[in-house]
């Protein structure tokens, strides 16, 4: 297949483009607190002193209005330096690892090809940087200087965070510290992030041909599997839904919605008793009801809460139901699973191959699954049940369980198959987060292999023939459970 060189990490459209929208973003945020101020300066002179509540709530839009505009005109320069960074050089891919400190904001620790570290600040808010926190280790890409910082992203390119060095030696010692318990340096290295790019144009891969096989991807699994969870904890097994009622199970009543529910409800029934303390004991130095930031915070929790319970009859309970039936279906079918975490975050996914195949087998399908689950094996055997309901924008990609033991892995979406479009664009990018195969492998038609998951048909060597027969497989094997 053939490949785009990069020179520097803006050559990658998807960073470039990225850029583009965080600055676009910066500029819309500070004209609409702008304009969020001018209306609040309207309403102090138009609205009237009696009740006083008006005139408080043009304060408080004023107030977020002039907020906006800061963190938006905060993003231009933050924009500016991001440029002159990605200019500067290629994107790195490295293990990494995430450090929550309570006073000093976020950092992570990457792991050098030379074997050492390199830990890091992230300058961003907690929120923002939740999205791509490897948990407890992943892949980061990576494209500054140690000296001075860079700019950190997701496999793929986006989106981007500034990073600064530590200072400090016992703030340094802890990321250190942290690093050496998740064996953070014993971690295979991925693949560069540029060394094959599909170029523009570039035909499709054939079903399941140029994909890794069960001997890597499980040897993938097992070498990230041995970093220690993030929980220190785990969790205690759910009930059996066969035996239990949905609602007893914690993933599902996740899936449905209702901790949302829950939290509003305790916003209501936070501020609907200061209210009522207001109302029953009155302040006599402050009459005419509760403040107003009362009732303002009161009104949002309701409003958040219906919304939420909105949501849960609207679209969590026809999920749940769905998941149920597919996880009661009666014939299972038996499968070869190798478990491969997200570079980011804490999603799973379940890479699926024949049962009774060999080491290089391609991958017949990928499920991703429910985070924050019971322990699982990197590899394995699970049995799949469902193929009773389909899911998707064709309604094509069933809807699946897997059973590993007595208890099933709640799916965090539908079955794809390795054929389908969606289901060979995460194959790919999952085996983009595979370490390369060395250059001195068993044969020259290795060597292409290590680039990130594109079509490197000369991986399957003289067992060239088995990579069709992967892809056809990934049709049939599925279609005889859903006879009945």
């Amino acid at each position: 297949m053939s490949t785009v060189s990069t020179v520097c990490a803006l050559d990658l459209p998807e960073t470039a483009e990225e850029l583009r929208l965080y600055r676009r973003g910066g500029v819309r945020l500070a004209l609409g607190g702008l304009g969020v101020v001018v209306l609040a300066a309207v309403g102090f002179g138009v609205l009237p002193e009696d009740p006083p509540w008006a005139q408080d709530l043009a304060g408080y839009a004023g107030l977020f209005g002039m907020l906006a505009v800061v963190f938006g005109l905060v993003r231009l320069p933050l924009a500016r330096r991001f440029r002159r960074i990605l200019a500067a050089g290629p994107w790195t891919a490295h293990p990494a690892t995430a450090v929550v400190r309570s006073w000093s904001g976020e950092a992570v620790v990457l792991a050098t090809a030379d074997g050492g570290v390199l830990p890091l600040r992230v300058v961003a808010s907690r929120a923002r940087w939740e999205e791509v926190r490897p948990a407890p280790s992943g892949v980061l890409w990576w494209c500054g200087d140690p000296r001075t910082g860079g700019v950190l992203a997701a496999p793929g390119g986006l989106p981007l965070f500034r990073a600064k060095p530590v200072w400090g030696m016992a703030a340094r010692q802890r990321l250190l510290d942290r690093a050496d318990e998740v064996g953070l340096t014993a971690l295979p290295l991925p693949a560069p992030p540029q060394e094959a790019r599909p170029a523009p144009g570039a035909p499709a891969v054939a079903r399941g041909a140029g994909l890794p096989s069960y001997e890597r991807f499980a040897a993938h699994a097992v070498s990230w599997g041995a970093a220690p969870p993030a929980r220190k904890r785990p969790r205690g097994p759910e009930a059996d839904p066969r035996t239990a009622p949905w609602w007893r199970l914690r993933s599902l009543r996740s899936v449905a919605g209702l901790h949302g529910v829950g939290f509003g409800l305790s916003g209501v029934a936070v501020f609907g008793g200061l209210a009522a303390m207001d109302l029953l004991w009155p302040d006599p130095e402050s009459p005419g009801g509760p403040p107003t930031h009362v009732v303002l915070m009161m009104t949002a929790a309701a409003a958040f809460t219906l919304w939420q319970a909105f949501q849960v009859w609207h679209r969590g309970l026809p999920v749940v139901r769905v998941l149920v039936r597919a996880a009661l279906a009666p014939v299972p079918v038996e499968r070869r699973y190798a478990l491969v975490p997200a570079p980011v975050g804490n999603d799973v996914f379940l890479v699926l191959f024949p049962a009774h195949g060999g080491p290089e087998d391609r991958p017949e399908a990928v499920l991703p699954l429910l985070p924050d689950q019971r322990p699982v094996p990197p590899t394995g055997t699970a049995e799949l049940r469902g193929w009773l309901d389909r899911d998707g924008e064709d309604e094509r990609d069933p809807v699946v369980v897997p059973w590993l033991g007595d208890r099933p892995l709640w799916p965090a979406g539908p079955y794809l198959e390795a054929g389908t479009a969606d289901g060979a664009e995460l194959l790919g990018h999952l085996a983009g987060l595979l370490e390369p195969v060395p250059a001195s492998g068993p044969g020259a038609g290795s060597a292409p292999e290590a680039g990130p998951g594109a079509g490197s048909a000369p991986e399957a060597g003289p067992g060239a023939e088995s990579a069709p027969e992967a892809g056809p497989g990934a049709e049939s094997a599925p279609g005889a459970p859903a006879q009945p």
